[in-house]
């Protein structure tokens, strides 16, 4: 019987990232469409709501988690899709990861401006 140590893969983290934000995008958007695009325009829901929403620390979380996850998913959509197109960007997923881990950074710092 050999003694070898299978190489762990960095894989897992990213697929935690692009289901959590396909989840999001799939149960989430919609009733943003509805919230944003409906209601707002038409005086059902005031902008001030929103705006006190935005700077609860729950709404917060939230902002975060639609606006996040999705750019992983996104991110890793691309990825992988260069490769289903044979395009083979060196480093692929140092900068696609390296992307979303900044727009991470990015988006944490400015809902904390908020």
């Amino acid at each position: 019987m050999s003694n070898q140590n299978p190489q762990r893969s960095n894989e897992p983290p990213v697929w935690l990232m692009f289901s959590a934000g396909g989840m999001v995008s799939g149960l989430a958007f919609p009733v943003l469409i509805l919230i944003l695009g409906v209601l707002l325009p038409f005086g059902m829901i005031s902008p001030e709501g929103i705006i006190a929403f935005a700077h609860h620390w729950f709404g917060k979380l939230v902002i975060l988690a639609l606006t996040i996850f999705p750019m992983w998913a996104g991110l890793h959509r691309v990825h992988h899709g260069m490769h289903d197109i044979k395009v083979h960007v060196p480093a692929g997923g140092f900068i696609f990861y390296g992307l979303a881990v900044l727009y991470t950074i990015v988006a944490i710092w400015g809902v904390a401006a908020i």
